[in-house]
């Protein structure tokens, strides 16, 4: 890679956003993704490929000519990286201490933008660094792009140097990507090394969990009350429960359904109910769910500990009986199967879908060897 970097800018630039670089997502850190071309040393003689890189005011950083597999990524995370292709015989009348080829109409760029910069990533990820593998395909120079495919990216884990490796796609800087499911990935961001991967996988193979259209499960996100109750609610209903559940609250001349003030399906005018409805449903006709006392449910509101406690003891073991508080008596059962994840440590604690699936797999599976926290570990 020959660099042309003017220093004094690059300077300039960080010094100007230092106060942007120091805000981090909460409970997140960030890990670098850079990006190579396979094949860029077997090109030479067709064509060159340029890498430009500019801050957010809109000034040149830096301008590097690949010619090697070098991996690349921009030198502050909120500068922008873009990538031209050019034919050798133009890049050789180029002079690179001027040279912008933003601006130059026989440089073209990627028909698709390669992925680098900075991923963010849980604060307890092993995750170090990322490294996305293209192959330059041609210079279309009719089409106006330098044509570039995805290869593979590697994942490198901890101080080890052997990565893990997906075939046929790329790092996402946004979670949006979708690599092919195999190996030890179980969906696109959970893979052998996640510490759900055990209970993700019981899930998955009892069809309790499917992920997103994606292919990602996203097991740091926190859960809604709806998502919530559709994953224990569904996990034990037939289609036949869930579509005959609305006749049990269905008024005879009443076309309106009210499970709850916020939670309500009017049967007229080719209307259909919101997602999660009859998944609430059930849940309420089984006694899962009971609301608030403002007589809502707050569907779209994260479930906290306690309430995703009750929900789930009374799906696989319903109790008698009442404690003070009320919701003891569901942690100390959780607490005598073992079923805790020690990254519970307060009742209010928003729950990760995650922490959804540990609980759920060690309750269901009967897994009683692993750390757990007790009612006296939680505030």
């Amino acid at each position: 890679m020959k660099k042309y970097l003017v220093l004094a800018l690059l300077l300039f630039t960080i010094g100007g956003y230092t106060a942007q670089a120091d805000i981090l997502p909460p409970g997140q850190k960030p890990v670098q993704v850079c990006a190579y071309f396979d094949n860029t040393a077997s090109m030479l003689d067709t064509l060159a490929v340029w890498g430009y890189e500019i801050a957010p005011s809109g000034q040149k950083v830096d301008l590097s000519e690949f010619i090697s597999n070098e991996c690349f990524t921009t030198s502050y995370k909120f500068n922008r990286y873009f990538v031209y292709g050019t034919t050798a015989e133009h890049a050789a009348q180029v002079k690179p201490d001027s040279y912008d080829p933003s601006t130059d109409p026989q440089a073209y760029t990627t028909n698709i933008q390669p992925v680098l910069g900075t991923l963010y990533v849980p604060s307890d990820s092993t995750l170090t660094r990322a490294e996305n593998e293209y192959k330059i395909v041609k210079l279309d120079t009719a089409a106006g792009h330098l044509i570039i495919e995805p290869v593979l990216t590697k994942k490198y884990y901890g101080t080890s140097e052997t990565p893990t490796v997906v075939q046929g796609t790329v790092t996402s800087l946004t979670g949006t990507d979708n690599p092919p499911i195999t190996g030890d990935m179980l969906f696109s961001d959970v893979d052998a090394n996640s510490p759900y991967y055990a209970a993700l996988k019981y899930l998955k193979d009892n069809k309790i969990i499917s992920g997103y259209p994606d292919g990602s499960f996203k097991p740091d996100k926190t859960i809604n009350r709806a998502e919530f109750i559709k994953i224990v609610a569904g996990s034990q209903a037939t289609s036949d429960d869930l579509s005959n559940c609305e006749a049990h609250y269905t008024k005879q001349g009443d076309y309106m359904i009210k499970l709850f003030t916020d939670v309500t399906f009017a049967m007229v005018g080719g209307n259909a109910p919101d997602w999660f409805f009859d998944y609430v449903c059930l849940g309420k006709l089984n006694g899962l769910i009971v609301g608030y006392p403002d007589g809502s449910f707050r569907p779209t509101n994260d479930i906290n500990f306690v309430e995703a406690a009750k929900i789930i003891v009374e799906a696989n073991s319903p109790t008698t009986g009442t404690t003070d508080p009320w919701f003891k008596k569901y942690v100390d059962f959780l607490a005598g199967k073992n079923a805790i994840p020690t990254s519970i440590t307060a009742f209010d604690q928003k729950v990760t879908r995650g922490e959804m699936a540990e609980i759920m797999y060690r309750l269901r599976d009967k897994v009683t060897n692993l750390p757990s926290q007790a009612y006296s570990d939680l505030k």
